[in-house]
């Protein structure tokens, strides 16, 4: 019986590897989608900004470069971002170079897809890089990319199976012959326009990252550099372009036999847009609306540096060991932190390196103020992750000694961080930013998690940016997360003597089990501020008079959810190095 699943196996791998598109059809295919792509180009060739909007960070970009200093704008509120990235796609004279590790064609994605049409249409060169996995949903919609217009290229990022699209049987087949393949992917998010700007941190292209979802949006983040720090995004940008593992959307075994059959959609890339659409693109194009909604917020930093993971680090261990340079970067700036670390990841789960990193550093710094912001069980898009979370709750509170606060799926300040285009009662919410602050001057944001997957198994990419303005700018953006109207507390339970020691021994052990986690009495819970009383942090002497416990999951019914959670805390210890 063995033998026989082997033999599948091998089978399924040497399909796998033969499935390429060979050499005489892609040229075939190049040949098709030269004739097809639509060459129109809407601009005088004597216009040399290619009839690009006026925008007013041109004059941004001039003091940049004359105090030698980038300049950089935090951008916290979703629809904003996306109004931005609008108003720069229309500004774009050049080029525009995207990354991003999901891109949906849902109404926002379709929006940029429109824009970023409409740009090459005027002579701008535009190039997407996407991870295929999570990404467009079907083979038509890729296909009709792949023929739209010759200054639009798209290419995708370790496509499973040399597919765009893959079936639910290619990916439980990719599971089972190539799980390590498969679980290799580009997480970094940028966006270039003209070497100039760029924005880098969380964001990927879809409605629930930019306001839009009725159901469920991130509370996510990113930053505006300007100045000659994008030339180094765009170095980074270019090596991925010419990689191995990036794939011209044409050369996809499903679209290039899509375009070879002469197939097509029925996607209408000029029908008519939303209200919501409509009235944001008319407020891309209002060079006072874009100052007066984002100009007070800049910062000439001191210093910026742009780091990301280089192409091939989740296949080459070499690479990994040479040029995982943000993860290192970040490592680092955790180690020699002296007063205090303010973190945000919407997955408190850290590699083995980083658990060794803070526990040095609690034992240099005792008095070190450690905060994370992350999701709840309430608030987050991956339970089964929360649930190793939950499992190193006690560690990262007693050992470590972190201040723990948990995002609500119902924050209370709604309305000050989200845009109310689409959102009702109903709409649940979710954290999704990355970043952190030292020593009130070093920052960083980006799209590392800080977790193990992010070390090793996918490209990051992130800015560190040295200035005490945007350093109190984001420590006070995420110091308002985790208030109590947004966040609740996560504390160690009133000690009971003897009990409590006897029981933390033994949940000790439990936790360093490496499947097994079965520990019932947990060292911590959940608490919110009790009406009438202040704010105090979880180290102040009058936390339990001023608190009071709700217990481990707060807003979550005792469902499927939660009775997983307990059980992938207690016996999945072993997939925590790839959640």
């Amino acid at each position: 019986m063995r033998k026989i699943k082997f033999t599948r196996l091998i089978i399924l791998a040497w399909v796998v590897s033969g499935c390429a598109v060979n050499q005489a059809t892609i040229q075939k295919v190049e040949q098709v989608i030269e004739v097809k792509k639509d060459t129109t180009i809407t601009c005088p060739q004597s216009a040399i900004d290619r009839c690009a909007i006026a925008t007013p960070f041109a004059d941004q970009f001039e003091l940049a470069n004359q105090a030698d200093k980038n300049r950089m704008l935090l951008l916290d509120h979703g629809e904003q971002s996306l109004l931005l990235r609008l108003h720069m796609i229309r500004a774009a004279q050049e080029s525009i170079e995207i990354q991003s590790f999901i891109w949906v064609n849902d109404e926002a994605g379709h929006l940029v897809i429109r824009e970023l049409l409409a740009a090459a249409k005027r002579g701008v060169k535009v190039k997407v890089i996407i991870d295929q996995l999570f990404s467009m949903g079907n083979s038509w919609l890729v296909t009709d990319i792949a023929t739209l217009h010759q200054n639009l290229e798209f290419k995708l990022y370790n496509p499973v199976f040399q597919d765009a699209h893959t079936s639910a049987f290619e990916f439980f087949s990719a599971l089972a012959c190539c799980m390590a393949r498969l679980n290799r992917r580009m997480h970094n998010k940028t966006f270039i326009v003209d070497n100039k700007y760029g924005i880098v941190g969380g964001r990927n292209y879809q409605d629930r990252y930019y306001d839009w979802d009725e159901s469920f949006n991130y509370k996510d983040r990113d930053v505006l550099a300007i100045g000659k720090v994008v030339q180094v995004i765009s170095i980074s940008f270019d090596s991925f372009w010419r990689s191995p593992h990036v794939v011209p959307v044409e050369h996809l075994r499903d679209v290039s036999a899509r375009i070879l059959n002469n197939q097509q959609s029925d996607i209408n890339w000029q029908q008519q847009l939303s209200k919501k659409a409509t009235a944001l693109q008319e407020l891309a194009v209002d060079s006072q609306h874009i100052i007066n909604t984002f100009f007070s917020a800049i910062i000439a930093a001191d210093e910026v540096e742009y780091f990301s993971d280089t192409h091939d680090k989740p296949f080459n261990k070499a690479a990994r060991t040479a040029n995982k340079q943000l993860t290192q970067k970040i490592h680092q700036y955790f180690a020699d932190a002296e007063n205090k670390v303010i973190l945000q990841t919407p997955y408190l789960v850290f590699s083995r390196q980083a658990r060794k990193t803070f526990k040095k550093l609690r034992r240099k710094h005792p008095e070190l103020k450690l905060l994370v912001s992350t999701n709840s069980l309430a608030s987050t898009d991956a339970y089964y992750v929360y649930a190793i979370s939950y499992k190193y709750k006690r560690f990262y509170l007693k050992k470590l000694g972190m201040q723990i606060y948990e995002y609500k799926d119902r924050p209370g300040m709604i309305k000050e961080h989200f845009s109310p285009t689409s959102i009702n009662e109903k709409t649940r919410f979710g954290m999704h930013s990355k970043s952190f602050v030292i020593d009130d001057y070093i920052s960083m944001i980006g799209s590392h998690n800080f977790d193990p997957r992010s070390d090793v198994l996918n490209t990051e990419s992130g800015f560190v940016i040295k200035s005490e303005a945007f350093a109190a700018m984001l420590t006070d953006n995420i110091a308002t997360d985790m208030l109590d109207q947004n966040s609740w507390v996560v504390a160690a339970k009133e000690q009971i003597p003897f009990f409590s020691h006897i029981s933390g021994l033994i949940a000790t052990i439990s936790r360093k089990l490496p499947i097994f986690d079965i520990w019932p009495f947990r060292y911590s819970t959940s608490y919110r501020l009790k009406d009438g009383y202040p704010e105090v942090s979880a180290m102040h002497p009058d936390f339990y008079e001023n608190y009071t416990p709700i217990g481990n999951f707060p807003n979550v019914d005792l469902s499927s959810k939660q009775i997983q959670t307990i059980i992938i805390s207690a016996f999945a210890g072993f997939a925590e190095p790839v959640m």
